[in-house]
């Protein structure tokens, strides 16, 4: 009659102490936030690749090229660059796991630096990211 009472207490206790490791391991790892990581999903947007690297000499009209990735096609529209505040006109093509966007200097930017922002504006996850250019003084004609 002991064993059987010493037997019944054992496994209520280990039943118990499963039953608490199972409601910890469903509670998750979301840290009390509802839906999941959302900064996992500002991480996936990046900004890379971007060349000629900064403060290189580039000529008036001359392309620079960077890589966006954590978009999907329908959401090219997001990404846009700058050049002194002037709209850059941007192309693209997917490479892979990637895009490849190619933009060129406007040529009036010769003879003076100039800071090209890029930027992907989700409303979620807004991105930014800049080079500075030296516009190439050879190229201007007196």
């Amino acid at each position: 009659m002991l064993k059987k009472s010493i037997l019944t207490t054992a496994l209520t206790a280990l039943l118990l102490t499963a039953g608490t490791a199972m409601a910890a391991m469903d509670h998750g790892s979301g840290h009390g936030s509802k839906g999941g990581d959302k900064g996992a999903a500002c991480r996936k947007l990046t900004i890379s690749k971007i060349k000629p690297v900064d403060k290189s000499k580039l000529k008036a009209g001359g392309e620079f090229t960077f890589w966006i990735s954590g978009v999907n096609e329908n959401d090219l529209d997001w990404v846009e660059a700058t050049a002194k505040k002037v709209p850059v006109e941007l192309s693209y093509e997917l490479v892979t796991d990637y895009y490849l966007f190619t933009g060129k200097l406007p040529a009036d930017l010769k003879g003076s630096a100039a800071r090209i922002n890029i930027m992907i504006n989700s409303k979620k996850c807004p991105t930014k990211k800049g080079v500075l250019y030296f516009i190439d003084r050879d190229n201007v004609q007196i």
